[in-house]
């Protein structure tokens, strides 16, 4: 554990070993946790240096200043100024000591001393190598630099330090965050990079964690733990689950903390296993609400909603769409967090995936409650896209078309003017449904499903009424078009029926048949077929037959 690096610490602070005390603490960042043992350790360091002033003494003193200040000095400020007394103190005695050089440049840095801190740090990095100070030079230098050459940015990864690798990946991923509009080459790069730094975090982590090796500086169960979560998050966006499984887990069998469990319930409901999902979203919500904000808790609620729904098991989606929607309900109107775009995201599903499990129940659901609920609020936040769409679906229920398209329209309007993409998609996509399924109006249901995908939908139910309404339309290109990207999703749709695929095929089929292309239409009639049987795709096959075997005898006698 590290409270062995940190009695190795004391012993050597005892025989006056400072310079072993200093590695073992700041090296090996084993200072003790414990806040009332470290007020005693800080009194005690710094009356040795007071007795006489020590480089290694001023460097413990320095970072406890920049960690832990709250156990001498509440004001933060003033603290940084401390540290960077104690930092130039042990400098005069030793000009190249690292820790004291980089405890100058950390406290400048805080304090926004931007040439103090480059100095001390550029000086840091040629007494020891250092990729996070590497990072942080970068970024100091380009401040006021909107478009920096990120093609500079080369931190060195051979280091030996785990927590050095670790926070170089962190101060990556901030570089990431802050030029969002960097070149996607670079983009690749430095998230390559940044992959690099917490993979080789990890495996010195391991080595030294799953060994028990305690008398490592890298052994640190808990910074491996963190570790874990973020280099399985990275690995789950490459969609390489099941290593992201796999190193998430290694992590939490370490330390158990909020964000690595929210992590790896994503990572779960992305890699197929709902269950999984469930159970961690289940825990998060009994033992770590107290700790969550109410963006956390309602998107930890969607999931297990979601989870549900990949499942089948439509009772339970309905009881947790609910219950999201009362604990939505339970905030108070004004409060700008509704505005979220995560929150509507997420209400908007609860709305979604409340009527869904309705249906399947078979419940005749007394919508009234929810029209008043939604009107109470929609009085304090007229424009609020979520609030609209869950309007809109209350009109819907209660089939007065009109006014749910008014809703939807509305919603679409301010979700544009707000940024908020997922709930122009879900308004769009609702008001292509009303359009088509009770309205008829198949060219505007169109128009509708087409700009909720162009608004980024890429959901298969919007891909399926898409072609739905073209092929009402005898618009033939489009059928295909979009009855493919509907059928590359199947693998996905657990509740798919075969009669909506064949339909699908069906649909892509007699389209195929009318462009001329009839090869491609008997294959995909004759999958229909093989699917659910429909009369209108096996009197199609006949004529996609006929007609492919006609072209095929020419060219065998004229070329």
């Amino acid at each position: 554990m590290k409270d062995t690096l940190h009695q190795h610490a004391l012993k050597a602070l005892a025989e006056d070993n400072y310079a072993v005390a200093a590695k073992f603490w700041l090296d090996g960042y084993a200072l003790p946790h414990n806040l009332e043992e470290l007020h005693e350790l800080f009194y005690h360091i710094d009356n040795l240096n007071k007795a006489s002033i020590d480089p290694n003494l001023c460097a413990i003193l320095g970072l406890i200043a920049l960690d832990y200040n709250e156990i001498f000095e509440s004001n933060r400020e003033i603290a940084l100024e401390k540290c960077l007394d104690w930092a130039i103190g042990g400098l005069k005695i030793d000009p190249h000591h690292y820790h004291c050089c980089r405890n100058a440049g950390s406290a400048l840095y805080w304090l926004e001393d931007w040439d103090g801190a480059l100095h001390y740090y550029e000086r840091s990095c040629q007494l020891r190598s250092s990729p996070v100070l590497e990072v942080r030079i970068f970024r100091i230098m380009n401040r006021h630099n909107a478009y920096p050459d990120f093609s500079q940015l080369r931190p060195s990864v051979d280091s030996q330090s785990a927590m050095e690798l670790y926070n170089a990946g962190v101060e990556i991923d901030y570089v990431l965050r802050q030029y969002a509009g960097m070149s996607e080459v670079e983009n690749l790069r430095l998230t390559e990079l940044k992959i690099e730094l917490y993979t080789q975090a990890y495996q010195l982590f391991r080595t030294v964690v799953f060994t028990e090796q305690t008398n490592s500086l890298n052994y640190d169960p808990h910074t491996f733990a963190m570790c874990c979560n973020n280099l399985a998050r990275e690995l789950n966006f490459k969609e390489a689950y099941q290593d992201a499984v796999t190193i998430v887990n290694e992590g939490i069998a370490q330390s158990k903390f909020m964000v690595i469990l929210l992590n790896r319930m994503y990572i779960y409901m992305c890699a197929g296993m709902p269950k999984n999902a469930i159970m961690d979203g289940e825990e998060l919500l009994q033992e770590y609400v107290e700790e969550m904000d109410v963006i956390t808790i309602i998107s930890t609620i969607d999931g297990i909603c979601l989870s549900h729904s990949d499942m089948g098991q439509y009772k339970e989606m309905l009881y947790w769409a609910d219950q999201g929607l009362e604990y939505y309900q339970s905030v108070n109107p004004s409060d700008p967090i509704l505005q979220d775009e995560e929150i509507v995201r997420c209400v908007t599903n609860f709305y979604i995936s409340k009527s869904k499990a309705a249906s399947m129940l078979g419940l005749d659901v007394d919508n009234s409650a929810d029209s008043e609920q939604a009107d109470s609020l929609l009085e304090n936040m007229p424009d609020n896209p979520s609030l609209m769409i869950s309007r809109g679906e209350s009109f819907l229920r209660d089939k007065q078309w009109e006014k749910a398209l008014e809703c939807y329209n509305q919603a679409v309007h301010f979700g544009l003017e707000k940024g908020m993409a997922r709930s122009v998609q879900v308004a769009l996509y609702n008001r292509g449904y009303v359009l088509e399924v009770h309205m008829k109006d198949s060219e505007s249901a169109l128009k509708s499903f087409e700009q909720s995908i162009g608004h980024g939908n890429t959901d298969f139910w919007c891909y399926y009424w898409a072609v739905h309404s073209a092929y009402h339309l005898t618009e033939n290109e489009k059928t295909v078009h979009y009855g493919t990207l509907a059928i590359s999703m199947l693998p996905e749709q657990q509740e798919i029926t075969d009669d909506i695929a064949a339909e699908l095929y069906e649909h892509i089929g007699t389209s195929l048949i009318d462009i001329g292309h009839y090869t491609e239409a008997v294959k995909n009639l004759q999958i229909s077929l093989e699917l659910c049987y429909n009369r209108i795709a096996e009197d199609n096959l006949k004529i996609a037959r006929a007609n492919a075997k006609e072209p095929g005898f020419f060219r065998k006698f004229f070329g």
